[in-house]
């Protein structure tokens, strides 16, 4: 059952991607398969723990909160999903130019995919109880939340070094699995670490074979595997690899609503991870309200449509803030004045880029190889999807500055992994520039006209 509750959550997700995201037929038809898949997952895994945590919230009992908020969002899935099936979107395959040595590349991928997931596996089987946070913070207020009289001391000041000031996203979606099964067993957010880092690494791979072609999605995995935080993130039990799964997929499903003409419905969908992204970590607040911003300025009145799908989990998360979680210090104006706090901040910065990886298999590296290789001679024609995960880096930096108190201990959350949030994003839109740009596909990825009233428009 520890396991099997993250499973209904993937199914209950499956029918709103399903329903929702934009679809283009694609070759294998298996890629876009495996693109619902991996949504389907982090979208159940983000909308079962809000409403779960929002039906303890009101006053139900943690076992009928999971099996209401299991049971709800699949049924509503299912009826949407029926409601709004139509057949896939036809698009010709690209002309190419051959990539140099692809088998290559595929046989490092699948070796490097293999030995992530083992080794994962037994880190987790070595560590069940997680690294330090995970223990201390994360499962301890989960285990809070399955107790309707003693939930709200997940956010009680008198636990200050389990940071009850989080977001609750992540210890409701294991507390919401510990519900469902009657018994705390570690296997709860073991297996839920392990089916976010296999939607991560099946998100990114999809998503990079629907824009190119399945040897650059072989290249793009071994990039996103020479991430290291990746390897020691995806088995510490911690909210991070989740967040950087809510934060590309808010940005796939952005992009495929960008090449349906602005898809009302694939907005949404894009709003509604984005907002579970605000509700894992205070970095996903800044991410929403970036892509909010960017969609704002490229979809113009159409980003409506993300804001309706953002508006509940940005509610949630907001009341959450205003009305549970116990006051933080902020970073006041005079911190950012510091210029010893600016130096310490900028080190680390560059420190965490750099231990994003380790040499030879550094991913800066590896794209500036392929950078050099393919010599990009024409510009990108979606410019704004470089902003987004742009500016949530440029965020991270922000946080390594702004907080108060002594710096060193500010920092002392590793910094690469705080850039490791919108590293994937940022890798992939990179690998697809690099694959248009250089002439290996089409001089513009999506069918559609430059002015969202410009064509017709699908929801």
């Amino acid at each position: 059952m520890n396991v099997f509750g993250w499973v209904v959550a993937g199914a209950a997700g499956w029918f709103w991607v399903r329903a929702l995201l934009p679809r283009r037929r694609t070759r294998p038809a298996w890629t876009h398969v495996m693109l619902e898949a991996s949504l389907g997952l982090a979208w159940g895994a983000g909308a079962t723990a809000s409403l779960f945590f929002a039906l303890l919230w009101a006053g139900v009992k943690p076992a009928t909160a999971a099996w209401t908020a299991d049971g709800a969002l699949t049924a509503f899935g299912a009826l949407l999903w029926f409601l709004l099936r139509r057949p896939p979107e036809e698009t010709a395959p690209p002309a190419a130019r051959p990539f140099p040595m692809a088998w290559l590349a595929a046989v490092a991928a699948g070796v490097s995919l293999a030995a992530f997931f083992a080794a994962t596996t037994v880190y987790l089987h070595a560590n069940p109880q997680g690294d330090g946070d995970a223990w201390a913070s994360w499962n301890t207020r989960a285990r809070f939340l399955t107790h309707d009289r003693l939930w709200r001391n997940a956010v009680s000041p008198e636990i200050a070094e389990s940071h009850p000031e989080a977001p609750l996203l992540w210890p409701a979606a294991v507390a919401r699995v510990w519900a469902e099964s009657g018994a705390m067993s570690q296997a709860a957010p073991q297996a839920g670490a392990f089916f976010m880092s296999l939607a991560l690494a099946g998100l990114f791979g999809a998503a990079l074979l629907v824009e190119t072609e399945w040897p650059w999605t072989c290249v793009g995995l071994l990039c996103l595997l020479s991430l290291g935080p990746f390897w020691r993130a995806a088995p510490s039990q911690y909210p991070d690899v989740p967040l950087t799964l809510f934060v590309l997929g808010a940005m796939v499903t952005a992009a495929a609503a960008e090449r349906a003409a602005w898809s009302l419905a694939g907005l949404a969908l894009s709003g509604m991870l984005a907002s579970f992204a605000a509700f894992t970590r205070n970095e996903g607040i800044v991410f929403a309200l970036c892509l909010a911003a960017t969609l704002m300025a490229a979809a113009r009145r159409r980003v409506l449509a993300w804001l309706a799908g953002a508006a509940p989990g940005l509610l949630l998360t907001g009341l959450f803030h205003y009305l549970l979680a116990p006051a933080s210090a902020t970073a006041p104006w005079a911190s950012l004045l510091s210029f010893s706090r600016f130096v310490d901040a900028l080190a680390a910065f560059v420190t965490g880029i750099w231990k994003l990886g380790e040499l030879p298999a550094h991913p800066l590296l590896l794209l500036a190889i392929l950078y050099f290789a393919f010599r990009p001679s024409r510009p990108g024609a979606r410019r704004w999807i470089w902003y987004p995960p742009a500016l949530l880096m440029l965020a991270e930096f922000g946080l390594m500055w702004g907080p108060p108190g002594d710096a060193s201990s500010q920092i002392a959350p590793p910094p690469e992994w705080r850039l490791f949030h919108a590293a994937p994003a940022l890798l992939l839109v990179f690998l697809v520039w690099l694959w248009q740009s250089s002439g290996q596909g089409p001089a513009d990825f999506s069918p559609r006209s430059d002015s969202p009233s410009g064509s017709a428009r699908r929801g």
